[in-house]
């Protein structure tokens, strides 16, 4: 087989996996009941068993579960042209629309999206991650709407969320009117999400808190290893933000342990190598190279991504044995954005390394629609890491077909 053959094949294949665990997704997790209160939504972990699944976790549809799941049919639709893939995209729009707050006559929620069960805490990453979504389904529809509801995300978090370090707390804490004391490394996806809408619509507010945020997270919220911290208190304190499974909300003052996984330092990675692009400091691509080079050393140590890792006694990081298959979908989107600034075959040639890894987890049991396309390393099946898998995998085969 020549290399050109042998090119085409993989790209196919990437293709071909990534349709396959986007469509397990959207044919098995996404509820397409219409008389369900979560119709449009994605139930986000399943427990499989022999003859059925049973739904886990600390909640059914989550925000930032079906958001992620609409980039991935996204990109399968800028892919593949099929209109199948949003017009999904769309119902998931409007399930993520029916979880934020309308209320303009109450600041304190207006805007926002509730997590725990209580209604006590925001989810603040929710935010972003409903914003962008918007903002790309605005740029394909021209719908207002849209455009309305990721401005009102946008200013609720820059009116209640922002921290003294310039990230953003992780949760809001409404019966005390405070923002829970520490932010998270998603910080990146709030850079992301205000760029974007600052693009959009050349309103200065949305671009004002761009560079406090890539100066904290390229210098206290990154260790000096590479990798970002899980969560940093505005004192600089290292915490990892808790779920209390019992209550149904997060921990409120988190656990003080320095705490990371490859998948989190992707929304900050990415965040600071785009706003490199913007204003050309050096500083920010240096620190995404320096977490672009540490998740490839620890990918070649462990043979796989590690969910978490934890910095133990002696310094080191050590994982936690779980085997991550979301974390290759994101590095590769961070590997292919360093590729394109910084033309280094490196990082092309980890994005290609890392897909062959994911493509061997994947279940190709037709006779099992239950399982059929699902990417499985855990004894649990994850819909938000299957849809970050197949992102990475569509973006890879999107990028190797233009060359």
């Amino acid at each position: 087989m020549t290399s050109s053959q042998a090119d085409a094949f993989f790209i196919s294949a990437l293709r071909q996996s990534g349709i396959q665990a986007l469509d397990w997704v959207l044919r098995f997790a996404q509820d397409t009941d219409p008389s369900s209160p979560e119709h449009g939504g994605i139930r986000n972990v399943y427990h499989p068993l022999r003859r059925e699944f049973r739904r886990g976790g600390h909640g059914l549809c989550l925000t930032w579960s079906a958001c992620l799941a609409g980039f991935a049919s996204l990109s399968a639709y800028d892919l593949t042209g099929d209109p199948f893939y949003l017009d999904r995209v769309r119902l998931i729009g409007q399930y993520v629309k029916s979880n934020q707050n309308l209320d303009l006559s109450d600041s304190l929620r207006c805007g926002a999206f509730v997590v725990s069960r209580d209604r006590r805490f925001v989810d603040v990453p929710d935010g972003s991650w409903a914003g962008n979504l918007f903002l790309h389904l605005y740029r394909r529809t021209r719908e207002q709407e849209y455009l309305d509801r990721a401005k009102l995300a946008a200013d609720w978090l820059l009116r209640q969320a922002r921290m003294p370090h310039g990230g953003f707390t992780t949760f809001y804490l409404l019966d005390k009117e405070q923002p829970v004391a520490y932010s998270h490394a998603s910080d990146g996806q709030h850079g992301l999400f205000l760029a974007n809408l600052h693009q959009e619509t050349r309103e200065e507010r949305y671009a004002e808190p761009l560079p406090p945020l890539a100066d904290m997270l390229s210098g206290p919220g990154q260790h000096p290893r590479g990798p970002y911290y899980a969560s940093l208190r505005a004192d600089g304190t290292p915490v990892f933000e808790g779920w209390d499974e019992k209550e149904g909300h997060p921990l409120g003052d988190g656990i003080e342990k320095t705490v990371t996984g490859p998948r989190q330092n992707y929304y900050a990675a990415r965040f600071l190598v785009e706003q490199y692009q913007r204003d050309g400091n050096e500083r920010y691509l240096e620190s995404a190279r320096r977490c672009a080079e540490w998740s490839l050393d620890l990918f070649h140590r462990e043979g796989y991504f590690p969910e978490w890792l934890t910095l133990n006694d002696q310094g080191a990081w050590q994982p936690d044995g779980a085997v991550d298959v979301a974390s290759p979908g994101a590095m590769t989107r961070l590997w292919l954005a360093l590729h394109q600034v910084e033309d280094d075959p490196r990082w092309l040639e980890a994005c290609r390394e890392v897909s062959a890894w994911t493509l061997r987890w994947q279940r190709h049991q037709p006779h099992h629609p239950d399982l059929h396309g699902t990417i499985l390393a855990q004894p649990l099946v994850v819909a938000y890491y299957i849809s970050f898998a197949a992102w990475g995998l569509l973006e890879l085969a999107q990028y190797l077909g233009r060359l």
